[in-house]
């Protein structure tokens, strides 16, 4: 109950963010390295909120092109998933909302079953604002064993409250491994300790399943 009121407060208090680029391309020569996890999880939580664990790289290759790595787990740190993947935009580069496509290949391992090639096509939509953004990260995951596409959608609302502050809010949705459909809510606030270096703070709150909670914290560092 504690890790519930939690998150209710810190919703109510910011208005989540990944660091991922997603409608935005990454500076070319950049390397963006996100790490973390969730902890302090609620009785009984198990799905869809988890400890989640995830590593998180990428690259900008040129102006236009980033790729980089994306390792997580799920079904309750039963199954771990590794992507390689490229991003790049679509139409003009130079207006107010972006939109940017990505292709990704990778390998799912699950407990007793042979490990599973997946491919995986994303479209991202962003919006600048004058203190924040809005963006829907949208995308298909295709297995070659259980040859089935599963679908994923986050919308992002965040805010730039200082240089240092910026909070946001995330509903993250999609088709499970299992091919149950869940929800997640997760507000997050970020801050800057250096140019290159943010600590990402935040609740997580399943919507579906056993509708557990989490606290989350990663570390976000560019070179």
């Amino acid at each position: 109950m504690i890790i519930r009121y939690i998150c209710i407060s810190i919703w109510l208090l910011v208005a989540a963010n990944t660091a991922i680029a997603g409608a935005w391309p990454r500076e070319r020569g950049q390397l963006f390295i996100a790490a973390g996890g969730n902890f302090l999880l609620s009785e009984q939580a198990q799905l869809p909120v988890h400890y989640d664990p995830t590593l998180y790289l990428e690259y900008g290759l040129t102006d236009k092109v980033s790729a980089g790595l994306d390792l997580h787990t799920a079904d309750a740190g039963r199954i771990g998933s590794v992507y390689v993947f490229a991003s790049f935009p679509l139409g003009d580069t130079q207006a107010q909302q972006k939109l940017a496509g990505s292709l990704a290949f990778g390998a799912q391992m699950k407990p007793d079953i042979d490990t599973e090639t997946l491919m995986r096509g994303g479209l991202s939509w962003g919006l600048g604002l004058q203190n924040g953004w809005l963006a829907v990260d949208a995308s298909a995951t295709y297995g070659t064993i259980d040859r089935i596409f599963r679908p994923k959608m986050d919308a992002t609302f965040g805010h730039n409250w200082s240089q240092n502050w910026t909070t946001s809010l995330q509903l993250q949705t999609g088709q499970g491994t299992t091919n149950d459909y869940y929800a997640k809510i997760a507000p997050s606030v970020t801050y800057k300790f250096r140019d290159n270096l943010n600590v990402h703070l935040g609740a997580v709150h399943a919507l579906t399943g056993d509708r557990g909670s989490a606290m989350k914290a990663e570390t976000w560092i560019t070179f």
